[in-house]
């Protein structure tokens, strides 16, 4: 039995998902092929404190820090996509896969009594000719539908660090906005802490907004780069 009702009043359909050189991309259905949100994220963030934090710990440590932290996190999604559905859960494998299913239950048992509903997980979302991606969650958030994602962290998170996240929010906003006429104006991220902590994070009003617009300036950005990219190898 599922914990959260759905209201399956949207029509979701899958998008094709493939990676390549330049990061993940999706096929719409007019076959043109998109950069994901996450790819656009990537190619436009300050990356001097990532660099920064490689030149301390070491390549090849902070590539198995980022592989445990993918394989943590992707268990997490499973076991909540679980919990929303209501479907049998596969016992764990190992020990960081149960350690990411502790932490999906530590999230849902902290907030998902503020989800009245839920109207898709792991939604396929795109904005025609730009970008496309997958939400963790559309739902009702306390009265508000509101786009819903989940991280994991080796340790608490300060909102000032997570700009990246509200403008994944944005992007997803947009495009659902977009494709099925809604007027999503409400944002959460849930972030569930190796360390055994768990937070919330709202957006939500003129700062969501705000987010929007700048989102739309890094999508901006990603299409300059490469046009400046290609014009510089030819």
């Amino acid at each position: 039995m599922a914990l959260v009702k759905h209201d399956p009043r949207f029509t979701y359909q899958r998008l094709q998902r493939m990676d390549n050189f330049s990061g993940r991309v999706y096929v719409d259905e007019t076959g043109n092929t998109l950069p994901s949100v996450t790819t656009i994220l990537s190619a436009t963030k300050d990356r001097q404190k990532l660099e920064e934090w490689k030149q301390r710990v070491g390549a090849s440590e902070a590539d198995r820090i980022r592989d445990d932290a993918a394989y943590v996190g992707t268990a997490m999604h499973r076991a909540l996509e679980h919990v929303l559905t209501g479907e049998h859960l596969v016992a764990a494998a190992d020990w960081d896969e149960m350690r990411g299913y502790q932490m999906a239950f530590q999230l849902a048992n902290a907030y998902f009594h503020n989800l009245l509903e839920y109207y898709g997980a792991e939604v396929p979302v795109h904005y025609p000719g730009s970008y496309a991606g997958t939400c963790d969650l559309v739902g009702n958030w306390k009265g508000n539908m509101a786009i819903i994602d989940f991280k994991q962290s080796l340790r608490p998170k300060r909102k000032d660090w997570i700009i990246d996240y509200f403008h994944q929010l944005a992007a997803y906003a947009c495009a659902h906005d977009g494709m099925h006429g809604t007027e999503i104006t409400f944002g959460v991220i849930l972030v569930a802490c190796q360390s055994g902590d768990v937070q919330l994070f709202t957006t939500t009003g003129r700062e969501f907004e705000g987010y929007r617009e700048q989102w739309m300036k890094r999508v901006e950005k990603y299409y300059a780069l490469n046009v400046e990219s290609k014009g510089n190898n030819r």
